[in-house]
């Protein structure tokens, strides 16, 4: 696989000398809601848990690819999957494509995107705990 924008979700596949885009951007989540009849993109996870078919891991290889290559269709999605190495890598193309679209539940191992585990982060005002401090360690109240 070839990087495309990794900061955008983006992944670079590179197929008979042809590099073409994968992601699943806003664009692509809503596409498959609407391919999937889904209420929302939590519906994803019962998607790809209930062993998809074959005919469901091309129509969401084909959602990934549209976004940048609109015109692709499921037929070019499914040649593709073979050129990559068939079902395993295509498969795990999606998966990465989803992580890298849902970066906080992937860390927490849920596709439900709305779950947020907001991670404190050290700041640099006067009560901020100093660099290098022990979790749990009093704040920095010298006031330097």
């Amino acid at each position: 696989m070839v990087a495309a924008n990794p900061q955008r979700g983006q992944m670079g596949v590179e197929v008979g000398g042809r590099t073409l885009t994968f992601a699943f951007s806003t664009n692509a989540l809503c596409a498959i809601e609407d391919e999937f009849d889904l209420d929302d993109i939590t519906g994803l996870e019962k998607v790809l848990n209930d062993s998809p078919s074959l005919r469901t891991i091309r129509k969401l290889f084909r959602i990934g690819l549209t976004d940048l290559h609109p015109d692709m269709t499921d037929v070019e999605a499914g040649q593709i999957m073979d050129a990559v190495g068939g079902l395993e890598p295509s498969l795990e193309l999606i998966m990465r494509a989803v992580e890298q679209a849902f970066p906080e539940a992937a860390a927490k191992g849920t596709a439900d995107p709305r779950q947020r585990t907001v991670k404190p982060v050290r700041g640099t005002g006067r009560r901020s705990t100093p660099a290098g401090a022990k979790p749990g360690a009093a704040p920095n109240n010298t006031g330097a």
